[in-house]
């Protein structure tokens, strides 16, 4: 069983197994720097890959953190307002697979799926246009860089990315985004 069957099932944290006997990693709780340090060196020193290859999944890993500690609606209060998260990385015979899961407010949840189908209906060049396009919109609206993660995720793994919506109630819902590298 690989992590993506077992994303989706309902054995999220149960006898993990996957080809290779376990995913690079697989986490659940804060995130915060010293976690994204920890998920970075357990890329440098289990993935064994090109260098090119290797920025692509230290970038993408950054942009999927950055999404939960910016994004996230689920907190650990217990010493500090961090963002809850699930991140995951995977790697299979010819691909890499990210897998996050986080909880979301509703409110935002049909703009977010539009934004998504926006973004895995480009190729690169109109990802390259859109990226430009959110920019200049954040200058102007003295925003910090606001919608620009998924379209740099969808750029660096060069495949778009799958997210899935699952409503908690009407407040509430679980967002799980799967992104593939491949090897190639």
């Amino acid at each position: 069983m690989n992590i993506s069957q077992i994303l989706s099932s309902d054995l999220l944290f149960i006898n993990i197994q996957t080809e290779s006997n376990h995913p690079i990693f697989f986490y659940k709780g804060s995130i915060n720097d010293l976690i994204i340090a920890k998920m970075k060196n357990l890329i440098d020193t289990q993935v064994n890959t090109t260098h090119r290859l290797h920025y692509k999944l230290r970038a993408v890993l950054l942009e999927l953190a950055q999404n939960i500690m910016s994004y996230s609606s689920e907190y650990n209060y217990l010493d500090t307002q961090e963002r809850v998260g699930l991140l995951a990385l995977d790697e299979l015979e010819d691909v890499f697979i990210f897998h996050t899961c986080n909880l979301v407010e509703t409110q935002g949840v049909e703009a977010l799926r539009r934004h998504a189908e926006n973004i895995n209906t480009r190729d690169l060049q109109g990802l390259a246009d859109l990226k430009l396009e959110f920019v200049k919109d954040n200058l102007m609206q003295k925003t910090k860089r606001t919608g620009i993660g998924l379209i740099q995720v969808a750029i660096l793994s060069e495949n778009g990315f799958q997210l899935k919506i699952d409503p908690i109630n009407n407040q509430y819902a679980y967002l799980t985004l799967i992104i593939k590298i491949f090897k190639r």
